[in-house]
């Protein structure tokens, strides 16, 4: 047996020698030592007052989290994650210098010892900002329109001040403080309460969830908008001297712009109001030989308890109408005149007469005018038989003048004889319209005409 054992002795032992080492290899690769990075950790942060306290408020930059290697057997490490570590920030221990805070990593689970964590995170940069006090106007911002009818009137809010506190970083953006109300239809006073807002220079709503060290005195506002009744009324206005403008114009009208216009108040008040009259004196055209444009500014002209649903809209501009007259001849027969007070014993020596009347007004209106528009009166009251020179009184539409002295030359006949007077029975006919006055006479027929009568009697 002895000698059995003793046999090959080295090769034995070498066999021994194989198969420990075999089962380290075996339990090596079974369980080995495995280095494994984990990261996600969140970075708690611990005595915030010491900032606090001081007034101001801080940001992170970058990332919360923080990273870890640790070392340690397979089997250890595949069960290890971000929830077995706790990573602590301590503001106590703040590095003013570069603002960086040192952050200790431990493991909550005893997995693994603190020799075999290797910290990736070292420490925390924060910014630190000053928190600042600014005291804002709060404003209404009134949306949508009332019903048909109404608009809004004034607009009020309790309190009407609030002062915000927060990081100067983000009152830099801010534009102004305010609520939001809806009047959409509504046809009376909106009372209600809001819930205010921060809006930047353009317009829209500032996020302020993740704000530290924001605080403001009030976060809801009462607001009261006042719905009023809306009325369109006409401008109105009185034009004087239109009679006076200069010689050979005349006034043709005037342009207002606008013409009507919306105006807002209680509807006792509106009741009374017809329209919005112009300044009296205001609108004078005497002596003009131009168009006269003047500006008027409505809220001058208002009521009181009214005002205009466009405040923007204040200006009204009124221009009154200075045209150059012109002239046109119309020629009326004796159809066109009418003979009034006329001796029974006598008659017209000739129906073939006509007249020249020279009518004034504006261009446009003479092309449209007809002799048919016109008409003529004559006076022959208290005149015996011969030739008269007599004025003719004619009527034209309104809007028309005319020129001059108009004048006719007519021959009266007696009945009786059933004879005309050895003169010529033609009679001769002068119209004055150039207003000079001056007629054209025919004395030869004038003097036949005078010793006709002389031998008649």
């Amino acid at each position: 047996m002895k000698k059995k054992i003793l046999n090959n002795w080295a090769l034995k032992l070498l066999s021994v020698g194989i198969a420990l080492v075999i089962w380290v290899i075996v339990v090596n690769y079974d369980n080995p030592y495995k280095t494994k990075t984990i990261s996600g950790i969140p970075i708690e942060i611990t005595n915030e007052d010491v900032i606090t306290d001081q007034n101001m408020t801080y940001s992170v930059v970058g990332t919360q989290t923080a990273t870890v290697r640790v070392t340690c057997r397979r089997k250890v490490a595949e069960d290890l994650s971000a929830s077995d570590f706790k990573a602590v920030a301590d503001f106590s221990n703040l590095y003013s210098a570069t603002n960086q805070i040192p952050v200790t990593i431990t493991c909550t689970s005893n997995k693994v010892s603190s020799d075999e964590i290797t910290q990736v995170t070292q420490s925390l940069e924060v910014e630190l900002e000053e928190i600042v006090s600014q005291k804002m106007e709060a404003q209404v911002n009134v949306t949508g329109e009332p019903a048909a009818g109404y608009t809004v009137g004034d607009v009020s809010c309790s309190p009407s001040y609030v002062t915000v506190k927060a990081p100067e970083s983000f009152l830099d953006q801010v534009s102004y403080v305010g609520v939001d109300v809806s009047v959409s239809d509504v046809s009376q006073n909106v009372s209600t309460t809001a819930v205010i807002h921060f809006y930047s220079p353009g317009g829209s709503v500032l996020e302020t969830g993740d704000i530290d060290g924001l605080s403001v005195t009030a976060t809801d506002i009462s607001v009261e908008v006042e719905i009023l009744n809306v009325k369109t009324v006409n401008i109105g206005y009185t034009v004087t001297g239109q009679d006076s403008v200069a010689d050979g114009y005349q006034y043709s009208g005037i342009e207002i712009d606008p013409s009507s216009v919306d105006i807002s108040g209680r509807k006792s008040v509106l009741a009374d109001i017809s329209s919005l009259t112009l300044p009296e004196g205001e609108l004078d055209v005497t002596g003009a030989s131009e168009d006269i444009t003047k500006t008027f500014d409505l809220r001058d002209c208002l009521p009181e308890g009214a005002s205009l649903v466009n405040e923007d809209d204040y200006t009204v501009t009124v221009t009154l109408r200075i045209e150059k007259l012109s002239t046109k001849t119309f020629v009326l027969d004796l159809s066109g005149l009418t003979l009034e007070n006329m001796d029974s014993s006598l008659t017209l020596g000739s129906e073939d007469v006509t007249v020249n009347v020279t009518v004034e007004g504006l261009e446009a209106d003479l092309e449209e005018l007809t002799e048919a528009e016109l008409s003529g009166t004559v006076d022959l009251g208290g005149l015996e038989a011969g030739y008269h020179s007599v004025t003719v009184d004619v009527a034209v539409p309104s809007g028309f003048s005319v020129v001059g002295t108009v004048s006719v030359r007519l021959q009266l006949v007696t009945v009786e004889s059933g004879e005309e007077t050895t003169e010529s029975k033609e009679t001769a006919a002068t119209t004055e319209s150039s207003g000079s006055g001056e007629e054209t006479t025919e004395p030869e027929a004038e003097s036949s005409a005078e010793e006709t009568s002389d031998s008649s009697e």
